[in-house]
């Protein structure tokens, strides 16, 4: 599971994740796209309204920041 299926498996738009997070809807774009790393401030409150824990979201969407950067793995850009 990542973010952007999450989201969409709950009905849950990314603008409206966005409200949740508290942060632009492009953040949680760049998030689910894996381009920079989600901030716990930003999952504790995502990982509430999918219904799972915030450490699950978090490898979730470091696992898709991981596979969009395979040779970057030691630096890691925040949202």
């Amino acid at each position: 599971m990542n973010l952007r299926q999450g989201l969409a498996d709950r009905g849950i738009s990314m603008a409206a994740a966005a409200l949740l997070a508290r942060r632009d809807k492009s953040t949680i774009s760049r998030v689910a796209a894996g381009k920079i790393r989600a901030q716990p401030e930003m999952v504790v409150p995502l990982a509430k309204a999918l219904g799972m824990s915030a450490t699950r979201l978090q490898n979730a969407c470091d696992a898709s920041w991981r596979a969009a950067h395979p040779a970057e793995e030691s630096s890691c850009p925040a949202a």
